[in-house]
């Protein structure tokens, strides 16, 4: 075959020299250069084109190893690697899940974080045919996860990436190995709101304590904690979302790390009803004219809040001056919740405000649907 002709008809990274294939590529600041024994024919070069494809795949996911370059030049190793496999990988099946995945961003960047750290350094080049629930119950064993509930998240995009393959027809569903791997029983804690005088210490000390355009913090706490919206739904908030007659605000999108989403977490449009308190806490954030169509505005960047932090921060300093326990700031949800059921407030009602289902609801806030009733039957085990 002649070099010179055939050159630009070569693929990418692949090359002839002295009547011989060599391929080359860099990663991770390291340039390769190897000498192929194949044959210079159409076969041989799309031997080459793949050898190099998955040798590039195992230097991005931190496995390439001398055994490896040695195998692809025709050396005789004392391992398993294994260059060329038969049949599609596993790598492929998981760039096709990525690609098709409906997920959110955030999601699809949690997902594409397990598959890099977790799943393909021991994946990547198998074959997905070749993947069985025993080898990926070996695999769990080996990673180090920081919890079950770690383990189970990063569960999801691999049982994603199989259930592509049955989709695209590689295994059959018969085959799954996802089928024989459980997720880990991971115990639900209760949800911990502040109790009413807790949040009265908490909005108090905030009211005494800030001035000028740090009052805004105070203000939003009076918010989060009577409507009992997440913090993304809230700072995500435009001014056109509140109904000033209706005295109701309209819940429809979310922002999370500067980014503003059109769905709430549960894809589910909801409208929160104001009682006086919140009411008059928007009427307060309106006179502040912090000139913006969004409600929630950063004091100190004047623009809209990029996370909850600063937020966050707030409630932290009201919590360690008044010695109240710490808690999330996103219990402040909780909260509310309770509130509502602590006064006998229909579940039906507080779910809607929720965002929730009435199953999800008893199943997060039922200790609270009775009120004190708990207390009072239990009472009723006392002897004099």
């Amino acid at each position: 075959m002649d070099e010179s002709a055939s050159r630009t008809a070569l693929p990418t990274g692949v090359r002839l020299r002295s009547g011989r294939i060599q391929i080359y590529f860099s990663r991770n600041g390291n340039s390769h250069h190897v000498t192929l024994p194949h044959p210079v024919t159409a076969e041989g070069i799309k031997a080459a084109a793949k050898i190099r494809s998955d040798l590039i795949t195992k230097a991005e996911w931190g496995v390439l190893t001398e055994a490896d370059l040695a195998s692809a030049k025709g050396e005789i190793v004392n391992d398993n690697s294994v260059i060329v496999n038969d049949g599609v990988l596993f790598q492929e099946v998981a760039q096709k899940y990525l690609k098709h995945c409906e997920a959110n961003a955030d999601s699809k960047q949690d997902y594409v974080s397990a598959l890099n750290k977790h799943w393909m350094p021991s994946m990547a080049l198998m074959p997905i045919h070749d993947i069985t629930s025993d080898f990926i119950r070996d695999v769990i064993a080996d990673r180090s996860f920081k919890s079950d509930k770690t383990l189970n998240n990063c569960l999801i995009p691999l049982r994603g990436v199989f259930n592509k393959a049955i989709e695209l027809r590689l295994i059959a569903k018969a085959d799954n190995p996802m089928d024989l791997v459980s997720n880990k029983k991971v115990q639900s804690g209760l949800p911990d709101p502040f109790t009413r005088d807790e949040m009265n210490a908490l909005l108090s000390w905030l009211d005494s304590n800030l001035s000028g355009k740090d009052r805004f913090y105070y203000w939003y706490f009076e918010v989060a904690f009577w409507t009992g919206c997440r913090p993304s739904e809230l700072v995500a908030l435009r001014w056109k979302d509140i109904d000033w007659f209706n005295g109701s605000v309209i819940i429809n999108k979310t922002r999370v790390r500067g980014v503003e989403k059109q769905v709430t977490k549960t894809h589910n449009v909801r409208e929160v009803y104001l009682n006086d308190r919140s009411k008059a806490a928007f009427e307060a954030l309106e006179k502040m004219d912090l000139s913006n169509d969004y409600i929630m505005i950063c004091p100190q960047t004047s623009q809209p809040f990029y996370n909850e932090k600063p937020l966050r921060i707030r409630l932290v300093e009201a919590m360690k001056a008044t010695r109240v326990r710490h808690r999330p700031a996103y219990n402040a949800r909780h909260t509310y919740a309770t509130m509502l059921l602590m006064a006998d407030v229909n579940p039906v009602f507080v779910a809607n405000q929720l965002g929730h289902s009435l199953q999800m609801l008893i199943k997060r806030y039922g200790r609270w649907i009775h009120g004190d009733q708990n207390k009072i039957e239990i009472s009723k085990l006392n002897t004099d």
